[in-house]
């Protein structure tokens, strides 16, 4: 990698004011990695002309779509033609190519599909996890992660959590803290999860133990210092997580029914330019891979010298996210899930 770009940002002619273009790379990330994966990215690219010219490719401030700042390509998956679709286009999360509309005129018909992957193994927690996707158009480089923080101070002379069970226990009443900003809804991965495995029922268990919602900024500073609000169970993203203070009194566990994690994944389109192959070698390569490992962001094949992961992961998979409207499907849970919140939602 030339050591003249390596701490280069990236400029896009998007952020200038001018139009949208016709794209080998669109690139959706979370946002503790963003910044880090553009600067990569751009160097990785550039080191790559001699061999295959200029990438065009864009990288939206904010996190995944719709996230803040300059993003012309925001409704591409509802308005774009086949011809002027980029390339290859990483996202993750709720991504809008798994909502109904998007993924019926992209996914299903074939326009985004099969490409080249890592001849190294995929990591077998993965594998295990059934990442695979049957249709072969949705590729998996990494995972955002969620688990748990146990303050033990807070938690007293009751059980340690093991897993996502604790949160549906009359005994931890009151003693949960959930992400979130005050509006009372549950993240994608505990909502459709907990649906999944629980039912309704425990969608109301979860809600009758909530304290409240907080960012996992507040949950790392509180836990552990005798915060009067603190809780003795915060959920939160492995990302922060790994920050938590006071280890000596908090305690990160890694749930034993397998942390429940959010997709980053990778689609490239047919005919697309080969030029277009560098992001996906990028983000499935051995030194991003190590990099993801090393905040939080499991990668998805393996590379010498990586660590097994603590334990499983865990996710609602390809059936559940095909096999419902997430769109109509989240409302409908998440009132459920607040019609036993006892905590002001705003």
């Amino acid at each position: 990698m030339r050591p003249d770009i390596i701490d280069e940002d990236p400029s896009f002619p998007e952020n200038e004011g001018l139009p949208a273009r016709k794209l080998d790379y669109l690139g959706y990330a979370p946002c503790p990695i963003r910044a880090e994966m553009q600067r990569r990215m751009h160097a990785y690219f550039r080191a790559h002309e001699p061999e295959f010219g200029p990438m065009d490719w864009f990288s939206p401030a904010g996190c995944f779509h719709g996230g803040g700042g300059n993003d012309p390509y925001d409704t591409i998956w509802q308005d774009g033609h086949e011809g002027d679709m980029p390339g290859v286009i990483s996202d993750g999360g709720s991504s809008d190519f798994l909502k109904k509309e998007g993924h019926d005129k992209w996914i299903a018909t074939g326009v985004y599909g099969p490409v080249d992957k890592p001849d190294r193994p995929m990591r077998a927690e993965f594998a295990e996890a059934g990442i695979i996707d049957p249709l072969g158009a949705m590729h998996l480089y990494a995972a955002f992660p969620t688990v748990m923080l146990v303050d033990t101070d807070k938690l007293g002379d009751r059980p340690l959590p093991t897993g996502w069970s604790a949160l549906v226990d009359p005994i931890y009443a009151g003693d949960v803290t959930l992400a979130g900003h005050g509006d009372g809804e549950l993240s994608d991965n505990l909502l459709f999860n907990t649906w999944k495995h629980h039912g309704e029922e425990g969608l109301k268990a979860i809600a009758a133990n909530v304290k409240q919602f907080w960012s996992p900024a507040q949950m790392v500073k509180a836990a552990g210092a005798g915060h009067a609000d603190g809780t003795a169970i915060y959920t939160l993203n492995l990302f922060f997580a790994l920050g938590r203070r006071r280890q000596d009194k908090v305690k990160l566990v890694w749930p034993e029914e397998g942390a429940l994690f959010q997709p980053l994944m990778v689609l490239g389109k047919r005919g697309r330019r080969p030029v277009s192959q560098l992001a996906i070698d990028f983000l499935m390569s051995p030194e991003w891979g190590r990099y993801l490992d090393s905040v939080g962001f499991p990668a998805v094949y393996s590379y010498p010298g990586q660590q097994p992961l603590p334990g499983k992961l865990s996710w609602v998979g390809w059936d559940f996210l095909r096999g419902n409207d997430l769109e109509k499907l989240r409302p409908e849970l998440n009132a459920v899930f607040k019609s036993a919140l006892k905590v002001p939602c705003s």
